[in-house]
């Protein structure tokens, strides 16, 4: 979770930057205006002084200038002065000044009078001290507003977004698959409403998919099995048949071979269309050896014309409480898809305890994804089919619970290995 980004979590940040700013604005016009006002207390105290210095010498040219703890005076002439005047403070010019004198910072005020020049200074230290504690109080507060806005805007975020983090959850707990259950009427907020009947409109249209999928899968592995019934039997009856010769009868046993792979077939698409529990305790069992045995016979017979040693290994015999049309019909399209791809050498078949191996001598896949071959309509660069067979395999184990999966070889060649679910070890065995 703390690698994705959270709503509540952007809410809060937000509110925290939200109030960040602003409190940071009106800290520096609060400074701003307090420091223009100390600016302008003093700057009237150095006139004020002013006024009284240039009156008193009016009255008494001979009196001294006034020098307390905070305020210093001088009177400049052109050819000398009244008591020590410092060269800094001779040097100001009319107006208001910033003196540091002897480490000190001054605020200063010029005013001639006839050809003197009088000069006030007014200690600002104390003022600075007190602005830099008031700058660390205004800088506590902007931090202190940040963290509560933080604190507070992700406890508000967490009631604002609580609807849609509720809509959240009930969505997650729905299946294409199930009755329909609208969202949309059980939020009052306009917004989560919207989102909800977003999300009822997109579940409705995949319920329809799924539902049409199923139903055209269904009726088409039923409605086969009639046709192909009958050809199986019109080809039991000609396989029967003394009067054909040995040419014939192995003509019609191909077709016998093809009728039961297709009826095999047909059986996986009809229990794919089926709902129910892929592991039921009402499934047939099927014995895995027996199933490779009669698969490579039957490819045998199909690809005799290539120069392809078929070898079948039992290390183990498992026994599977699953379809024997379904582990049929994935286990012939890994051992087609060998054959197909395997122009010379050999094709084995191992079968182990919890697993079987199609390993070929072939050319492999060449810069291919092999996770993509079992998407739909992906197919290898040499591949003539139409890349559904190994979809519908992997469509087949994911139902069963098994895993299947391709590699290349290192010496070339490919190796298919399907992996049975492990409820496959409590199965009965020979």
């Amino acid at each position: 979770m703390s690698a994705r980004r959270s709503l509540r979590n952007r809410v809060a940040v937000t509110l925290a930057v939200f109030g960040a700013v602003v409190s940071m604005i009106l800290a520096i016009a609060i400074y701003l205006a307090s420091h223009d006002l100390e600016q302008r207390l003093i700057d009237d105290t150095l006139n004020a002084e002013l006024d009284d210095l240039v009156e008193r010498r009016k009255r008494n040219p001979e009196s001294l200038p006034e020098r307390t703890a905070t305020i210093r005076a001088y009177v400049v002439t052109p050819d000398g002065s009244v008591g020590h005047v410092p060269r800094e403070v001779v040097a100001l010019g009319t107006g208001q000044h910033q003196l540091l004198l002897d480490g000190t910072p001054y605020r200063a005020a010029v005013r001639p009078v006839g050809a003197q020049r009088y000069v006030v200074l007014y200690d600002v230290s104390a003022l600075r001290r007190r602005e830099r504690g008031f700058v660390m109080l205004l800088a506590g507060s902007v931090l202190l507003i940040t963290v509560v806005s933080a604190l507070s805007g992700r406890s508000l975020a967490t009631r604002v977004i609580a609807p849609v983090t509720e809509l959240v959850q009930r969505a997650a707990e729905l299946r294409p698959e199930d009755p329909l259950q609208p969202l949309a009427g059980q939020f009052p907020w306009i917004e989560v409403q919207k989102l909800a009947a977003d999300i009822d409109a997109y579940l409705a249209r995949l319920h329809d998919f799924i539902e049409r999928e199923r139903l055209f899968t269904g009726d088409i592995s039923h409605e086969l099995r009639t046709p192909l019934a009958v050809i199986a039997g019109a080809t039991e009856l000609l396989y029967a048949d003394d009067a054909l010769d040995e040419r014939n009868q192995a003509r019609v046993a191909r077709i016998g071979r093809a009728v039961a792979e297709m009826t095999e077939m047909t059986g996986a698409l009809l229990a794919l269309a089926r709902e129910q529990e892929t592991t039921s305790t009402g499934a047939a069992s099927s014995d895995v050896p027996t199933v490779v045995n009669d698969l490579v016979e039957r490819y045998r017979a199909l690809f005799r014309g290539k120069p392809v040693e078929m070898v079948v290994e039992i290390a183990d015999g498992p026994n599977l409480q699953a379809d024997r049309a379904v582990l049929s019909m994935v286990l012939g399209n890994l051992l087609r898809n060998a054959l197909s791809f395997t122009s010379e050498g050999q094709v084995k078949v191992r079968v182990e305890h919890n697993s079987v191996e199609v390993r070929d001598t072939g050319t492999g896949f060449d810069e291919v994804d092999m996770a993509a071959l079992f998407h739909p309509y992906v197919r290898g660069a040499d591949s003539e089919g139409a890349g559904l067979g190994l979809s519908l395999v992997q469509r087949l184990c994911e139902r069963h619970g098994w895993q299947v999966s391709l590699a290349n070889l290192p010496d070339g060649g490919t190796v298919a290995r399907l992996v049975f679910a492990p409820a496959a070890d409590q199965a009965v065995r020979d």
